[in-house]
């Protein structure tokens, strides 16, 4: 489904897709757009500490900083996609700029 430089999540052994999770929920702080939601994380950037992740039917690109602990707004940085076409012309774009 995803083009280098993304990966599916589903194509990691389960305990990198756990360490992946806790760090994002490490690093989400009280006024993050995803604070106290449910989420998934759906694909990581191979070149880059980005997930895709699917929060309550929207798509969100988020950068890990690997602080172990939670970050002060804007970190970690998120990018929000208003539909799946808006994603899906952002991926395309990384494929092209890969």
């Amino acid at each position: 489904m995803y083009e280098e430089p993304w990966s599916d999540i589903k194509d990691y052994p389960d305990r990198h897709r756990a360490a992946l999770e806790a760090e994002l929920k490490a690093e989400i702080g009280g006024d993050h757009v995803l604070a106290n939601r449910n989420f998934d994380i759906v694909a990581k950037r191979e070149d880059q500490d980005d997930v895709l992740v699917l929060a309550e039917g929207k798509f969100y690109i988020i950068h890990l900083t690997w602080s172990g602990h939670t970050e002060p707004a804007p970190y970690p940085r998120t990018e929000a996609f208003a539909s799946k076409e808006h994603l899906d012309a952002k991926l395309l774009e990384d494929v092209r700029w890969y």
